[in-house]
């Protein structure tokens, strides 16, 4: 039974990317949609800033496929968006423009403290976000 969701969901291609990606996919199911969201952000001040933005555009796209695919063969309705910021303030204004009901991410199962130190996406939206966050941890 699925209610017409529309659900945000971060994605790197990650496995942790692709649990959270199939559990969104379940919950919109076909009268829902999934919109799928690669952000890679401008780099860290000393950071080597040789990638062009085209190329992340086109790392992006090649990532998300995938995913289009997935969501194609298993009925969801699905659309990606490419997102130059961090991947916590991107899917908080992808979800926010697209009046989205929840954002879906994937979590390594970090510790507190490694989120903290390495600002970690679900933890960044968990203290940020104003509509549910689903945190899906990667298949054991």
């Amino acid at each position: 039974k699925t209610m017409g969701l529309t659900i945000v969901v971060g994605y790197d291609g990650s496995e942790c990317a692709k649990a959270a990606l199939d559990q969104a996919l379940g919950l919109a199911g076909p009268s829902g949609k999934v919109i799928i969201t690669y952000a890679d952000a401008p780099p860290r001040i000393g950071a080597s800033s040789l990638v062009p933005p085209e190329n992340v555009v086109a790392l992006g796209k090649k990532v998300t496929a995938e995913a289009l695919q997935v969501a194609r063969e298993r009925g969801v309705p699905a659309e990606v968006v490419l997102e130059n910021d961090r991947p916590a303030e991107a899917l908080l204004k992808v979800a926010e423009r697209t009046g989205a009901d929840i954002i879906a991410v994937g979590t390594r199962g970090e510790s507190q403290l490694t989120g903290l130190l390495l600002g970690s996406t679900p933890y960044h939206l968990v203290h940020r976000a104003t509509m549910p966050l689903l945190v899906v941890p990667q298949a054991a």
